[in-house]
């Protein structure tokens, strides 16, 4: 009886080693085929036949929103309009015509008097921000007569970028998110510079464009200033882009000193 009882004991467990053997096999053949479909997938990131799991990298944080002082109207719009005064405003274009509005529930930016093509930016004396992974930036927006609000961007490298997408026209306000790096980029030209030598008319060194042109390709880990513009001028209040807030996420990235 003892020595049977020794026989089945043994045979259990060479069945067991059988099966932790079996198993160790098919999930090496598992690995090794997810390595062949995608790759090694990067630290922190989950693929699944080479394409990314949604939500499997840790959502970018929000760096700031700027949402304008609780302050009667004023025009020009000024760098004590921001809440955030850690950022610094930069105006592209007439700075005398972009307008802080005041309603009873919101503070927001009117360009409907502007004459040229405008921007409106902001930077961090202390700080870069690098936008890749998932970095977004959200707008707070009422835009009406064919406005179109783009991401505008300028890198450490000192250019200047707009997006493609914008944010459209809408009856209300409504939030869109922009993530950089799903974002296709126009450069911008922001200097009067001709480019043909015969042309007649002579470069305007106060004169700034603000005009996207050929493709670009920003460095979205070094952003100098992030900002706005619709890239037209203003149509009085049938035609402005009204801007009530707007918030970066991504990671601040210290400047060198």
């Amino acid at each position: 009886m003892v020595r049977q009882r020794s026989g089945i004991a043994m045979a259990a467990m060479v069945m067991a080693g059988f099966v932790a053997v079996a198993f160790a096999q098919g999930a090496a053949s598992q690995q090794t085929g997810a390595a062949r479909q995608g790759g090694t997938p990067p630290a922190g990131q989950s693929r699944v036949g080479g394409t990314p799991i949604p939500g499997a990298n840790e959502p970018p944080k929000s760096i700031f929103r700027e949402a304008w002082t609780r302050a009667p109207l004023s025009q020009p719009i000024t760098q004590d309009n921001l809440a955030n005064q850690n950022l610094t405003l930069h105006i592209y274009g007439d700075a005398t015509q972009i307008r802080k509005a005041m309603h009873p529930l919101d503070d927001y930016t009117y360009t409907g008097e502007t004459t040229t093509n405008w921007a409106l930016t902001v930077s961090d004396k202390a700080n870069l921000w690098d936008v890749t992974r998932g970095g977004k930036i959200r707008f707070k927006t009422q835009n009406t007569g064919y406005r179109f609000l783009h991401v505008v961007i300028k890198t450490a490298d000192g250019k200047y970028f707009a997006s493609e997408e914008g944010a459209g026209e809408s009856s209300v306000w409504i939030e869109t998110d922009f993530i950089f790096q799903d974002l296709h980029w126009r450069n911008l030209l922001m200097t009067d510079t001709p480019s043909n030598a015969s042309n007649r008319r002579q470069p305007d060194p106060k004169r700034v464009p603000i005009i996207p042109t050929t493709k670009g390709a920003p460095d979205l880990t070094q952003i100098d200033e992030v900002g706005f513009s619709d890239l037209m001028e203003g149509g009085w209040i049938p035609a402005t882009s009204r801007v009530a807030a707007f918030e970066l996420f991504g990671k601040a990235v210290g400047r060198k000193q």
